[in-house]
């Protein structure tokens, strides 16, 4: 799939993960589907390039969002050991917090 592709489907995959109710396993799938073309447009996108962040944060984000800390905290731990800039790896830190701290609570 071309980043073009995947670029489209994941802004239609955020409208409708963001327009279902908060919580709902409907909601869950939808950001589940937007955590998994993040990731895809990271193999695509490098880490030192703003669409790459991006991707990166929102792959992680997502993931939180459709109730998989576990799988959070693995795209992090991927993330985190490319060459990020300093600004990005301190977002996925907290993200990785978020993601500990739902664990712990499961």
């Amino acid at each position: 799939m071309s980043l073009d592709e995947l670029n489209r489907r994941v802004t239609n995959a955020i409208v409708r993960a963001e327009s279902l109710p908060a919580g709902s396993r409907d909601a869950w799938e939808a950001f589940h589907d937007v955590s998994a073309l993040e990731e895809s447009i990271t193999t695509l996108v490098p880490p030192d390039d703003l669409e790459g962040e991006i991707a990166r944060l929102g792959a992680v984000t997502a993931a939180l969002s459709a109730g998989e800390p576990l799988r959070a905290l693995q795209l992090a731990e991927r993330f985190l050991a490319e060459s990020l800039a300093p600004e990005i790896a301190e977002k996925l830190r907290q993200l990785v917090n978020e993601a500990d701290a739902e664990l712990v609570r499961v």
